[in-house]
């Protein structure tokens, strides 16, 4: 009799990036070379950023995944559009392995989920108590 055999394990479904690469590498290309034509530091966009130094290099050398909002914020302190930003990158990238069956996962739990005001006393106003 065999063994039965075990399924592959749901505990870990975030997908792996691997990064560098080369979405990331040429972001990070094109945000030193605006951080230099800006005459910026890295220490100085970090300050103004309202983040670490150490994510700035990370960021340049496309070591890390900003997300669209940090770029956001780069690009003002930079004084330049996510559009310039953008210019030209034309590199894209295949799924994450169990990407896209993750974003079916989530995507059907958000459809189901109640939107937070609906849900049965959720009345997150703050009631005061007379002293």
């Amino acid at each position: 009799m065999r063994a039965k055999e075990s399924a592959p394990s749901q505990l870990n479904t975030t997908p792996v990036v691997k990064l560098p690469n080369a979405v990331t590498k040429t972001l990070g290309a094109k945000l030193r070379s605006y951080r230099e034509l800006a005459q910026k530091s890295q220490e100085q966009l970090a300050h103004d950023a309202e983040v670490e130094r150490s994510r700035i290099s990370k960021l340049e050398n496309g070591h890390i995944n900003p997300s669209l909002l940090t770029l956001a914020t780069l690009c003002h302190c930079l004084s330049i559009t996510l559009e310039q930003l953008f210019e030209g990158v034309t590199d894209t990238l295949p799924p994450a392995s169990q990407g896209g069956a993750l974003r079916r996962r989530n995507q059907a739990h958000a459809e189901k989920s109640p939107a937070p005001s609906k849900v049965v006393g959720a009345d997150h106003r703050a009631k005061r108590t007379k002293a």
